[in-house]
């Protein structure tokens, strides 16, 4: 860490008026700051950060400065090599600045094995925080688990479904997928039926006993949700752009389906209602064919659905979530429980880095199967390659605390300067559905908006400024077209997700 990367963090706060995920401000005119342990422990376990000590949030930024750097340095010390586990070894910059003296600690993000890192006088369960946006929050028992289940090397597709049994099981299906093992790999094929079925990870041996694993169960049950009721997707179309519009004749729902089985069957099932859901257009080619398009790719929209079943979370802290798919008048949602796992990061997604996978049995047999899974790996980039080619925006990537989404989005908002009229304008819009729709065209809002904004504003500012009810019809039609051409910045840019994000006008030159 240096001065120079000090000021610079202290000159983004002060421009955007904000902390940022990796960005905090502590006063320390008088003394140490009594509550600090939990941004040690939150930079610790999410992107690491730094934590600058002088500078005053409530006073616009102001600097302070520290009541002693050599006694505050001692107590940051021993805080994180006494008070926090596993221990914290933090770079700490005394300094100068503004004729003021600062102190500047860098906390590192640790390693993944080695979390979470907690303020042992608050214990485990309270004492871990997670950084959400410039908050530190205490983590749910489900990041708790989450963490502690990938340092065990537990894996919840293994576990046995004890009030199962073989009998449960697909029995054809099961002969069909070990024959064919035994025909690509003759080592394997020395072994018994029964030997089979326990190597491949289909049943466990508990207490004397054998029973179908999870894996087993939702890949080969007959029907696994007399075992798992909950472990189904819930599908849902919505005459609107958010939970909560309506129709014509007041119908909050126009068609919504429980589809339940093994992963393949719920994969089937899912899209059956996506593709019965979705509008087609007929497209003439440059050879003069006729071609029936669909309005999303189905091979991209599967992709997703495949991903949401296979690894969502499994454990018995998310045994009670669905995975749900939304379909809306602009988008479609996929959402399944449990947050990326392990090492696997949003920026990694897509890219040739490779993937930590949280249900590798269930991977592993479906890839063996060869119908659901053929390259490791290909999912995303599927997706944004056949979204393209569409002409379509690339699929969105959302990580929440609990849980994974994927936005498709079936318009690309473009910005006609010259008139208030604008290419893919959403159908809530045109229905009228939104009152503030009615009294000014998009140009005039995203004005309304630039001017607003030279202040950084959040989110939830803006729609109360606008008197718009969607808040999502203000983030697709106004704020990310803003952005995309330019006019508009995030302040939190490492975060653009992060629950306080704050926009702000940019000044031309």
């Amino acid at each position: 860490m240096t001065e120079a990367e000090v000021i610079e963090a202290i000159n983004h706060v002060r421009k955007y008026n904000t902390e940022t995920n990796t960005i905090e401000v502590k006063t320390a005119s008088m003394d140490f700051p009594k509550k600090c342990y939990d941004t040690f422990s939150s930079f610790s376990n999410k992107y690491g950060g730094i934590i600058i000590f002088g500078i005053n949030e409530e006073n616009g930024f102001k600097t302070e400065g520290v009541y002693d750097l050599n006694d505050l340095q001692k107590k940051i010390s021993s805080l994180c090599s006494d008070s926090m586990e596993p221990a914290i070894r933090p770079d700490i910059l005394p300094m100068e600045f503004e004729g003021k003296n600062i102190l500047a600690v860098k906390i590192d993000e640790i390693l993944q094995n080695k979390k979470p890192c907690y303020y042992i006088p608050k214990g485990l369960n309270k004492g871990s925080y997670t950084r959400v946006g410039d908050r530190d929050e205490v983590m749910t028992d489900y990041e708790i688990y989450a963490l502690q289940s990938y340092n065990d090397h537990i894996f919840e597709d293994t576990r046995p479904t004890k009030r199962a049994s073989i009998d449960d099981l697909n029995q054809e299906e099961l002969t069909k997928y070990i024959n064919k093992l035994k025909e690509e790999k003759p080592n394997f094929a020395k072994n018994d039926f029964d030997k089979c079925l326990k190597i491949c990870g289909i049943t466990d041996t508990n207490d004397e006993k054998v029973y179908p694993t999870l894996a087993g169960t939702m890949l080969f049950g007959e029907f696994p949700q007399t075992y798992y009721p909950q472990l189904f997707v819930a599908c849902v179309v919505i005459p609107g752009i958010e939970i909560g519009d309506t129709g014509v004749l007041g119908e909050r729902f126009i068609d919504n389906k429980r589809v339940e089985g093994t992963i393949e069957e719920m994969i089937t099932g899912t899209m059956n209602f996506l593709t019965r859901n979705m509008k087609n257009s007929v497209i003439i080619n440059s050879q003069g064919k006729r071609i029936n398009r669909t309005e999303y790719p189905l091979e991209a929209l599967r992709e997703a659905v495949a991903n949401a079943l296979i690894h969502r979370d499994y454990s018995t802290q998310t045994e009670n979530a669905y995975v749900s798919v939304y379909m809306y008048n602009d988008r479609i949602e996929i959402i399944n429980p449990g947050a990326l796992y392990g090492t696997n990061k949003l920026e990694k997604l897509g890219t040739a880095t490779t993937m930590e996978s949280r249900n590798p049995t269930i991977v592993r047999i479906l890839e063996e199967k060869g119908d659901v899974i053929e390259n490791r790996h290909s999912g995303i980039p599927t997706m944004i390659r056949e979204m393209e080619k569409y002409g379509l925006p690339e699929p969105e990537f959302y990580e929440e605390r609990d849980s994974f989404k994927v936005i498709f989005r079936n318009k690309t908002v473009v910005i006609n300067e010259e008139s208030d009229t604008q290419s893919g304008q959403q159908s809530g819009q045109q229905s009228g559905q939104q009152s503030g729709q009615q009294k000014s065209s998009i140009t005039e809002y995203q004005n309304m908006v630039l001017e607003y904004c030279k202040e950084a504003k959040t989110a939830k500012e803006i729609k109360s400024y606008l008197q718009i009810k969607s808040r999502q019809y203000i983030s697709t039609n106004i704020i990310k077209p803003l952005i995309n051409s330019g006019k508009l910045d995030y302040t939190n840019k490492n975060s653009i997700n992060a629950r306080n994000q704050k926009y702000l006008t940019i000044k031309k030159d």
